[in-house]
């Protein structure tokens, strides 16, 4: 019995530090996508792009950032 608690203990022990790793690794994607979006929104901004240049500049960096990431 003492043997199974501790084998519970350990599995919660790992789901714990594998919850943490994805939230981690959520947070770095969402920070990526927002540095992206703060440098074209600067370009649309300052008027050396148009709407539609910044959208397909969104698209292409978005594409790149999933391909970097291995989805």
């Amino acid at each position: 019995m003492r043997l199974l608690s501790k084998i519970r203990l350990i599995l919660a022990f790992a789901l714990l530090i594998l919850g943490m790793i994805t939230l981690h690794a959520k947070d770095n994607e969402e920070t990526a996508k927002y540095m992206i979006y703060i440098d074209i929104r600067a370009e649309l901004d300052a008027g050396e792009l148009t709407l539609e240049e910044a959208q397909k500049k969104w698209q292409t960096a978005i594409k790149k950032l999933k391909k970097e990431e291995g989805k």
